[in-house]
């Protein structure tokens, strides 16, 4: 029978350590050809009428121990705001400050859908660990500070992720609003037990430190040539977003990894004049084009080099794959399922006796 999983439900039994070792475990399938996953599919109409755009969003990734599918699919409003300083993509669900986003978990045993999940506890913790399973892979074994730009939940999930894997002993952070900053500062400095310094800029948040998340909204590059160069030698910094990097960045840093190499699907309603409306900048546009990065996956079994030394750059290019949720939402539903938590429904509202 299905389980209903609500956000605070995943919170209450998702723990980062065993989101880290499933997606280190995925990964490693995912290498051996015992995972697949479908690149982000997006669909765009220019329908919005409290926004700028309508998307909606889906992945899909399967895993073969155990044996699980996940689609998880998004439904947004997208407005885009602009000044001199920023430019930032926002979204909601009918109104601000509401959001739909949604798990279906199948049993590939027999077919059966066997949870029904809220994404957005499960959705920052996916991405996040992931995050720290690049860094285990690709960050010096001595890196000792983190840099953190940006204080939302990615931002959390990132730094709990790496602090997982590498003897963090100082965090900075550094985000546009002064109260976000401070706050996140104060909520993780609690949360992980480790020193989080809040910064005024975005260079001195990668000032001498060894790893550099990058967590952010922004739709124009936050990580720059200044900031890599001010880095401890042997740097890793990581996205969240693919807007975030500088293409001279891309061109210097010593090497690249990845988790795919297919672009992001794109289907578009409306005249040439309402496309224009979207973004087109060559940042946004990376996610439609194809990469050719190694895979992280690949570093994991053994079939490519990692960090080969302690002083050369290494980005990761940490891209959303329909396999995080098979992956983390499993665990969840495992655990929950253990607990007696969440809310059986029929799975006779999903089937019926009609040959399809």
């Amino acid at each position: 029978m299905p389980l209903l999983i609500n956000n605070d439900v995943t919170a209450r039994v998702l723990k980062m350590d065993a989101a880290v070792d499933a997606m280190e475990k995925v990964l490693e399938q995912y290498a051996q050809g015992l995972a697949t996953f479908q690149p982000r599919t997006d669909f765009w109409a220019p329908t919005a009428k409290n926004g700028d755009y309508y998307r909606w969003g889906s992945l899909i990734g399967a895993m073969f121990n155990p044996p699980t599918l996940a689609l998880r699919f998004k439904s947004d409003i997208i407005t885009w705001h602009k000044n001199d300083d920023s430019h930032t993509e926002e979204w909601h669900n009918m109104e601000p400050g509401k959001y739909c986003g949604f798990i279906l978990l199948i049993d590939m045993t027999n077919g059966e859908i066997i949870a029904l999940m809220n994404d957005g506890v499960l959705h920052h913790v996916r991405v996040g660990a992931t995050a720290g399973v690049g860094t285990k892979y690709l960050s010096r074994k001595d890196s000792c500070v983190l840099g953190v730009v940006g204080s939302g939940g990615m931002a959390e999930t990132y730094a709990e992720a790496i602090c997982a894997v590498r003897p963090i002993e100082e965090i900075r952070v550094f985000s546009p609003t002064m109260a976000n900053r401070e706050s996140y500062a104060e909520k993780m400095s609690n949360k992980l037990k480790i020193p989080v310094m809040v910064k005024e800029n975005n260079i001195e948040v990668a000032r001498d430190a060894d790893i550099v998340a990058l967590c952010t909204d922004s739709l124009k590059p936050v990580y720059t040539m200044e900031m890599l160069e001010v880095q401890r030698p042997g740097a890793t910094f990581i996205r969240c977003r693919l807007d975030e990097i500088d293409e001279p960045v891309l061109k210097s840093v010593d090497r690249i990894f990845g988790n795919q190499r297919e672009p992001y699907a794109e289907y578009i309603i409306g005249s040439p004049e309402e496309r224009d409306r979207r973004p087109s900048n060559n940042e946004y546009r990376r996610r439609y084009r194809t990469r050719e990065y190694p895979f992280l996956a690949d570093v994991i079994v053994g079939k490519i080099p990692g960090r080969k030394n302690n002083t050369e750059s290494i980005f990761y290019d940490n891209n959303s794959a329909g396999l995080q949720f098979a992956a983390v939402g499993r665990i969840v539903y495992d655990r929950a399922k253990e607990l007696g938590l969440g809310m059986e429904v029929p799975m006779e509202w999903f089937q019926q006796d009609i040959r399809n």
